[in-house]
This record gives C-alpha cells, structure tokens and sequence, in this order.
C-alpha cells in the first residue's frame, strides 16, 4: 500500500542531518533560497526512545527553515543518536503532520514498517511524533498536526494552512 494512503495527513518537511548546524545553515540557506529560525539546543527536547522502550541519544540543536519555497528541518544529533552524521549536509526523513501519530504508527506497523525513535513513555506506544523505517523506503517521521495553524505560524507557512487539510 502506498505511504500516501496509510498516512492521512500532509507533508511537514524534509529532514536534513549535519554534523556543523551553522555550517548547513550557512550552505544550504543561499543554496536554496531560505532563511532559518534560530537554532534549538536539542538539550531541551522531551527524551528519546527506540521501539523497545530503550533511551536513545538525542539533539544537539536543531532549526526549520522559515518561509518558502520548501521546508527543511536541519539536525544536528549527538554522537550514537539517529540524527548523527560527520557529514555537512544528509537527506534524514521525510515528514508528515497527522493528526493522531500513535494510530497512524499503528497502521504503518501493520503495513511492515518499523518504528525507529519517538518520545519516550511509559506506554512505549509513539506519541508526538515517530520515526518509521522500512528496508527499500525512505525513513518518514509522522509528527503531530493537530494544532497545525499554530505550528505553521511562526514558521511563516500559517497562509497555507487551508490548504493542506
């Protein structure tokens, strides 16, 4: 079954990994025509955990691009994190808002594919936003999208949000 008909919700973002988040920022931003919010020290996420319950290693800092024409996430992961790279710039996710992550998680599991990361909870069920793999695919994070107008408006994307839903 196709990605499009298992998650009921709209493209977030692509996600990009880098070992030097200013270095990416000051790459990619003329590259591609974007402009980044300030970066987030990824100390102050929620903690991390793999699919068994295990903590995971988490963020160093993290930044989205702001207006158009596309969206990037930019990540910079600690070492033994997902999101670690020695590289300048990587491909890492292709992102979806849903409106429900742990039932759209569900189904993609169903469907053959394996969560990777998501916040860690007592339940161990994904909540917030998960990571999903899948040999052959594309890794795809599903992240929450109930709020979506709130999220887009500092991100300079709240005119779109008609539109995506």
């Amino acid at each position: 079954m196709p990605i499009a008909e298992l998650t009921p919700g709209i493209h977030a973002h692509i996600g990009m990994v880098t070992c030097d988040l200013d270095a990416a920022i000051a790459h990619l931003g003329p590259l591609l025509g974007l402009r980044f919010t300030d970066p987030f020290d990824g100390a102050l996420a929620p903690p991390f955990a793999t699919a068994d319950g295990a903590p995971a290693p988490g963020l160093a800092r993290v930044c989205t691009s702001v207006g158009g024409p596309m969206r990037i996430e930019l990540l910079e992961g600690m070492p033994g994190s997902v999101w670690h790279t020695t590289e300048i710039a990587r491909m890492h996710h292709v992102a979806y808002w849903v409106d429900d992550v742990t039932t759209t998680a569900e189904a993609l599991m169903a469907a053959g594919w394996e969560l990777e990361v998501t916040l860690a909870t007592d339940a161990r069920r994904p909540v917030g936003f998960a990571y999903l793999t899948r040999r052959g695919h594309a890794r795809i994070e599903l992240t929450d999208g109930s709020d979506l107008p709130a999220v887009l408006r500092p991100l300079e994307w709240a005119h779109h949000a008609e539109h995506l839903r």
